[in-house]
C-alpha cells in the first residue's frame, strides 16, 4: 500500500434516522473483510446499533469504548476490539450515554488525530455517524476522508437534502479534504415488473434527489437497496452476511464494487501526473496503487 494515502476513512451519514446507516456500515464492513481487507469499524452512534450487531450481549460489559477514548486527557488510540470476524475489528460506542456526547466539545479533531496513531495495516476505516449533526457527528465527519449518504425514497427524507448539504459544507470548514462518494437510495421493497424495481412515486423522488445533489456534483449510486428483506435484520444480529437472501447479497456486493470504483477513480486523479515540476508516476501506475489501497 502507498503510505502517502493510508487507509480509506469512510463515514456513513445522513441527517435522518432509519435510512440504513448502521446496516450499510455493518454490511460494507463484512463484505470488505470477506474480500481479504483489514477493516476497522467505529461506532459513533449512541444508539449503538453497529456495536450490538457485532458484540451482542457483551456490549454493556465492555469497559473501554468511544466515550472512554474521548474522556482521556492524553492522546491515545481508540479502544479496538476483535469483532469475531476475521480481519474485522470494532471500536464500540457506549450504551445509554447520549448526555455525555451532547456535552463533548464541538468541532473536535481528536478522532482524526487518533486515527493517525493507528497501526498501518488497516485498509478500511468505516464510521457509523449519527444522524443528528451534533458534537459526535462532527467528530466523525472531521475524521473522514470520504462520505456516503444513505437516503430514503420518501418525501420527508428528500426535504432534508439542503440541510444535509449545509452540514457537509460546515464539516468541510474543518476538514477541507472531505469528499462525498455518492448517495445510496433506500426503497421500501422491490416491485416486480417496475423499472429499477421502484414504484412510480419512488422513481419521481429518485429524480428529485438527482436534481438536488447535481448542483454539488454528488451522484447517486447505481445500486438501490431495499428495506423489506427480513434476512437483513437476521444477518445483522448474527454478524453473518451469508444469511442474506442471494439477491440482497448481490446488491451489497455491487455496492462495494461501486464504492471501490469511485475511491479508485478519486485517488487516481489525486495522483495524476502534473504538467510541471518533478516527474510523477504514470497514470497506469497510479491506478494500480489506488486499486491496491482499496
Amino acid at each position: 500500500r502507498d503510505a502517502s494515502t493510508g487507509p480509506i476513512r469512510l463515514a456513513i451519514w445522513f441527517g435522518k434516522g432509519g435510512v440504513g446507516k448502521s446496516t450499510t456500515t455493518m454490511m460494507v464492513s463484512l463484505f470488505a473483510a470477506r474480500r481479504g481487507r483489514r477493516v476497522l469499524t467505529i461506532d459513533l452512534d449512541p444508539e449503538c446499533g453497529t456495536s450490538r450487531d457485532f458484540l451482542g450481549k457483551e456490549l454493556p460489559n465492555i469497559q473501554n469504548n468511544i466515550k472512554t477514548f474521548l474522556e482521556s486527557p492524553v492522546p491515545v488510540v481508540p479502544p479496538i476490539l476483535p469483532s469475531g470476524i476475521e480481519g474485522l475489528d470494532i471500536v464500540p460506542c457506549a450504551p445509554d450515554e447520549q448526555r455525555f456526547f451532547r456535552l463533548f466539545p464541538e468541532k473536535s479533531g481528536k478522532l482524526r488525530e487518533a486515527l493517525d496513531l493507528l497501526p498501518s495495516d488497516y485498509d478500511w476505516i468505516l464510521m457509523d455517524v449519527p444522524n443528528q449533526f451534533d458534537n459526535v457527528a462532527e467528530l466523525g465527519l472531521i475524521a473522514a476522508e470520504y462520505l456516503l449518504l444513505p437516503v430514503e425514497l420518501t418525501a420527508d427524507c428528500v426535504e432534508r437534502v439542503q440541510t444535509g448539504l449545509r452540514v457537509i459544507k460546515e464539516a468541510r470548514a474543518f476538514n477541507p479534504e472531505l469528499k462525498v462518494l455518492g448517495a445510496l437510495a433506500l426503497a421500501s421493497m422491490p416491485r416486480a415488473g417496475q423499472p429499477m424495481g421502484l414504484t412510480a412515486k419512488e422513481r419521481l423522488i429518485l429524480a428529485e434527489y438527482e436534481e438536488a445533489f447535481r448542483e454539488e456534483d454528488i451522484h447517486l449510486f447505481k445500486t438501490i437497496m431495499f428495506r423489506s428483506s427480513t434476512t437483513v435484520e437476521e444477518a445483522r444480529s448474527n454478524a453473518d452476511e451469508h444469511l442474506l437472501h442471494w439477491t440482497v447479497r448481490r446488491r451489497f456486493k455491487k455496492l462495494l464494487a461501486e464504492i471501490h470504483s469511485r475511491i479508485t477513480t478519486t485517488r487516481s486523479l489525486s495522483h495524476s501526473p502534473a504538467p510541471y515540476g518533478k516527474r510523477h508516476r504514470t497514470t497506469q501506475q497510479s491506478r494500480a496503487t489506488a486499486a491496491a489501497n482499496v
